[in-house]
């Protein structure tokens, strides 16, 4: 009996690998942060405090260019003085790609997206990368969620997504590797597309770019060691790549750079404490919430986990025939040990045992960096192995692959912790929000907003960027020189600390008198209270200074015209 007719044109293709994985990471990127998917213009990813931070970054570039301004400067907070965004975490190029987002469903939406396509696309990248070592899509598949959901870029997307955004590590491995080893595209080609990755990236996170180049020259110094004949070899090719690379990364860069090392309210100094945000020695096989750190919950990101270790130094050994294994190995435990910091900590106890990372903080910006940071590279070299130990187990007998496929599996569990993930409700009191009484207020007017906005809050930042920046601010959670996490101090600003922290401060005559200065000084023309732990606290002083009491609106209080 004949079949059914075949029609004729018509042939059944597969979706190449690399977009199956594309789109499985997507959903398991989505799925982790599901809470936040329910509701996404109604909360956000992660933390309190640091979100808002990059919700005002994603709005304010392009409210900027929109108005033809330039997105590098802002004096709309820390006003008079104003803030250098690019000392600042400012994502200028996210913001640039996520306009349509940002304009269409607002920042706090652009802000989720951008975490979860930073997960998903970060572990695509690696996937990619890691083609040029594996040959199968699932050793590849293995090896780009090692890195892309690795406890390092899953704790930051806690709050930081200039830091979440990690393609550039697997993009850097990935030219770095065609330039050095392989060696097929023409110097041009490969020169201009390293050099656009590292433009891109510095628009991005200037510390990962930073981080990557450092960890690079590492690389590059131990691949000339192990293969000396062929660095002869590969000289010639790699400097002209390196040439072109460096004029298309100063076509894109050198504005930028320039205006934050020479423009206005450029910082001096490093801006992070030391020996403070780096990795606990204890932190690779212990969870995080079992010990102590000196840093925070968003940096605590070394945790390998040990069914993961056991696979990566399993792929070390079986795999140690092949040059790649053995460079990608060493390259990884260097990353690991330079993510301890200057000195060595256990279990939150800082000790005198001096390490590497003490030599490195001395080049140039690298002091500002942050060791634990490192961790997000190390993940890469990690799931590299674990992708070879799993290639090498699927050859092996039966057994040996039950075993490989329980250690990937335990390893990967191990490693993402976080179900469900934390969201937070993207709360604003109504006077701010689209049609609300802050609309009364002159365009550009200066008004002081409590909670005061600085390295203990950002609500502000979040209120004014749900304003459409309506209004400026004397404050902001933003470097400015000193280096200080915020504006300058003032009286003013203690005072508010201080009542926020639940301090007494005495409304005496001269106290009142110093607080009306810096409100002249500043040039503030109305005072918005908001919700804060010190906000009754707040009330009772500004009515013995501005004598009558705030006029309470749509979730506020407020002083219109100030005495």
């Amino acid at each position: 009996m004949a079949g059914p007719p075949k029609i004729r044109g018509v042939t059944s293709r597969r979706l190449p690998a690399e977009w199956v994985a594309l789109v499985a990471y997507t959903i398991l990127a989505a799925a982790l942060f599901s809470r936040t998917w329910m509701d996404p213009a109604g909360s956000w990813i992660g933390t309190p405090k640091d979100p808002q931070l990059f919700i005002w970054y994603l709005g304010w570039i392009p409210h900027e260019l929109a108005q033809g301004h330039n997105p590098l400067f802002t004096n709309y907070l820390s006003y008079p003085a104003g803030v250098n965004l690019m000392w600042n975490t400012s994502m200028i190029f996210p913001a640039l790609v996520l306009w349509p987002v940002t304009a269409l469903f607002g920042p706090v939406v652009a802000y989720n997206f951008l975490i979860t396509a930073g997960i998903a696309l970060s572990a695509w990248c690696a996937y990619l990368a890691a083609r040029r070592f594996l040959d199968r899509p699932i050793t590849c598949f293995v090896a780009g969620l090692v890195y892309g959901f690795s406890a390092a870029l899953i704790a930051q997307a806690l709050g930081h997504p200039h830091v979440v955004v990690a393609l550039f590590p697997p993009t850097a491995l990935l030219l770095g590797h065609e330039i050095l080893v392989r060696r097929r595209s023409h110097p041009v080609v490969a020169g201009g597309l390293a050099g656009l990755a590292a433009g891109l990236q510095l628009l991005t996170g200037e510390e990962m770019l930073a981080m990557t180049l450092l960890i690079a020259a590492v690389g590059a110094a131990l691949l000339a060691l192990m293969r000396r004949d062929a660095a002869r070899a590969a000289w010639p090719h790699a400097a002209r790549a390196a040439g072109v690379a460096a004029v298309v990364f100063a076509i894109i860069a050198a504005y930028p750079l320039a205006f934050q090392f020479f423009g206005p309210q450029r910082v001096y100094g490093s801006v992070q404490r030391p020996d403070v945000y780096v990795s606990d020695l204890l932190a690779f096989v212990v969870p995080s919430q079992l010990i102590r750190f000196t840093g925070n919950i968003t940096e605590n990101g070394a945790y390998i986990g040990l069914p993961l270790l056991v696979l990566f130094i399993a792929g070390v050994v079986v795999g140690r025939a092949q040059a790649w294994v053995r460079w990608t190995a060493v390259t990884t435990i260097v990353v690991a040990v330079l993510s301890l910091g200057p000195h060595l900590h256990v279990d939150g106890n800082v000790t005198q045992v001096p390490l590497p990372w003490a030599v490195v903080a001395w080049l140039p910006l690298m002091g500002s960096a942050l060791p634990a940071r490192l961790m997000i590279i190390a993940f890469l070299g990690i799931g590299l192995i674990a992708g070879a130990a799993v290639a090498i187990g699927m050859n092996a007998m039966r057994p040996w692959r039950i075993a490989t496929g329980v250690a990937v599996i335990a390893g990967l569990t191990a490693i993402v912790p976080w179900v469900p993930y934390p969201s937070h409700p993207a709360a604003v009191p109504a006077f701010f929000a689209p049609r609300g009484d802050v609309e009364k207020i002159a365009p550009g007017a200066v008004v002081l907003i409590t909670p005061f906005s600085s390295k203990e809050s950002t609500d502000a930042m979040y209120w004014q960027a749900t304003a459409a920046y309506r209004f400026r601010m004397i404050e902001g959670d933003a470097f400015t020189p000193g280096p200080y996490l915020g504006p300058h101090p003032s009286f003013l600003k203690s005072v508010l600390d201080d009542l926020d922290a639940g301090k007494a401060v005495t409304s005496t005559p001269d106290v009142r008198a110093g607080f009306v200065a810096d409100l002249k000084q500043f040039g503030v023309t109305a005072i918005v209270v908001g919700p804060s732990p010190g906000h009754d606290a707040i009330i009772a002083f500004l009515t013995s200074v501005e004598g009558t009491p705030p006029v309470v609106d749509q979730g506020v209080e407020v002083w219109w015209s100030l005495r």
